[in-house]
């Protein structure tokens, strides 16, 4: 703990921990309010790469406020009197959601409009306007920055944040942070004049965070490696509540041992934005099915892109396993030919190019991530699954392919093409996704709480840092929604706080 009277190497306003959308959005509002501000931003500027960059550049704009309010309260209801989100927060989240597409243009920039979509079928859902910025991820985050620079926003790049600052009183005051090259790495005491807004993301690659606080171990993603939780550890060190700590958006990813980031499969080779998150079978879709431990079907593959994560925590209490972690992809050279497996347009594989996916999957088969068998039953001994389980497993579903309905899963008719071009191949699938939801608890204010409810005096966060989100993510896009919406409602209220010298 600090008093007002300790020395400070660098005073701010507003100072900002983490700078992704959120962050962004949070220092050009605090910035437009009259602030001072200051981002202090862990990874080295030469490689800073985030969820916003690594993401679609999509986006939700609630096209009516209170069928907003309905369609998140019927996705964070449990019962009556039990919500994973206060009914306040729900309301400022669809007011503020429904400016994101004005505020955006207001800046200068151009969304597109994709189409209404809800992921969840329940009263409201018709208000999720999505859009899409051009260039994806990176053509948003570019967007963005230029915004940040425009109003000359100091940035400290190589500065991880690892302590809140409070007074006496309990106010947050200011960040210490680490900071010079590596070999001249030393400590400074960053001053808040105002506030101290935390958009310092998730836990997607601290093992024992996810060992502790999701469902089911392991979860991979295929965020930005530089989200390891430290900023959870900073606000419980002052008291913070956390909520929707076990909550994620996630399905199905392909994570393999020599690369760190996992990858989003574009499964039925259509590499589209619409046809994946909106869950809509191309014209001319690759035949393939999921198969579990055992080499059986246990799903829809035509699935709920962000709530898939929930049927894959299925625990075997007899046998002491997940029998769906991992699970396998199975498909045939048709899906091979149709381009890479990797989906382009997000993730590591994505316009951030972290890794760049052979377009003929070539590479990636020599290098073991895909398994490929002259028939279905070597496959079966090759991924480890029963063979007797996989040929039946086959056969069924060539079967209701043939008739045009999938009497076990309901797969639609459309979505039904067979595996006839052999050889067949299998890559290994674990839960995963782009990022974890749980963080700081906070209120409508973008104030994050403690853990008797109270507001921690000067303390803000905003996006994935104790995402206002539950156990059922709302659609294609909420992310970066509550990014621009949340970072707004931190910025303003942040600058609103009063000047302490």
């Amino acid at each position: 703990m600090l008093t007002e009277k300790e020395d400070w190497d660098k005073k701010a306003d507003v100072v900002i921990v983490g700078y992704g959308g959120a962050g962004a959005v949070a220092a050009i509002t605090a910035h437009d309010k009259g602030a001072g501000v200051l981002i202090l931003e862990k990874q080295p500027e030469d490689t800073h790469c985030t969820n916003t960059k690594m993401s679609g550049g999509i986006f939700v704009n609630v096209n009516n406020v209170e069928k907003g309010i309905k369609y998140l309260q019927s996705l964070c209801q449990i019962e009556r009197g039990v919500s994973w989100t206060d009914a306040d927060v729900i309301k400022v989240w669809a007011e503020y959601a429904s400016q994101n597409r004005e505020w955006i243009e207001n800046l200068g920039g151009n969304p597109r409009f994709i189409g209404p979509f809800g992921e969840h079928q329940v009263e409201g859902a018709e208000c999720m306007d999505i859009y899409r910025y051009p260039g994806f991820g990176t053509g948003f985050a570019r967007f963005l920055e230029r915004q940040v620079a425009e109003r000359g926003i100091q940035i400290m790049y190589n500065a991880p944040a690892n302590r809140l600052l409070s007074n006496t009183k309990g106010e947050v005051i200011g960040v210490r942070v680490e900071t010079g090259k590596e070999e001249r790495r030393h400590t400074e005491n960053i001053r808040a004049h105002r506030a101290v807004i935390m958009t310092c993301g998730g836990f997607e690659f601290n093992e024992e965070m996810k060992l502790n606080y999701l469902k089911v171990y392991p979860t991979h993603f295929y965020g930005s490696p530089a989200n390891t939780g430290d900023g959870h550890r900073m606000v419980m060190e002052v008291g913070a509540d956390l909520w929707h700590m076990n909550c994620c958006s996630a399905r199905l990813v392909g994570k393999f041992p020599d690369f760190p980031i996992a990858f989003d499969f574009d499964h039925r080779g259509c590499n589209s934005v619409l046809h994946k998150v909106m869950g809509k079978a191309p014209l001319k879709p690759c035949g393939f099915f999921f198969v579990d431990r055992n080499g059986k079907r246990f799903t829809n593959e035509n699935f709920k892109y962000h709530t898939l994560y929930y049927e894959l925590t299925l625990f075997d209490s007899q046998r002491l396993i997940y029998p769906r972690v991992p699970c396998f992809w199975i498909f045939d050279q048709n899906r091979m030919d149709s381009g890479s497996l990797a989906l382009q347009i997000t993730g590591a594989g994505g316009p951030v190019r972290l890794y760049r996916w052979s377009k003929d999957n070539s590479t990636e088969l020599e290098q073991g991530w895909i398994i490929k068998a002259g028939s279905i039953r070597e496959l079966a001994h090759k991924i480890g699954v029963d063979s007797d389980n996989l040929e039946q497993t086959a056969r069924d579903y060539e079967r209701y392919c043939t008739q045009g309905s999938d009497p076990e899963f309901g797969r639609h008719q459309q979505d039904l093409v067979p595996l006839i071009k052999p050889p067949f191949y299998g890559v290994k699938l674990f839960p995963g996704g782009p990022n974890t939801q749980g963080g700081p608890r906070r209120n409508h204010l973008a104030q994050v709480l403690n853990v008797n409810g109270d507001p921690i005096p000067r303390l803000y966060a905003a996006g994935e840092f104790g995402s206002i989100y539950g156990m059922l993510y709302p659609s294609a896009g909420s992310n970066l929604a509550e990014c621009i919406a949340f970072g707004r409602i931190a910025g303003e209220n942040a600058a609103k706080e009063q000047f302490m010298p």
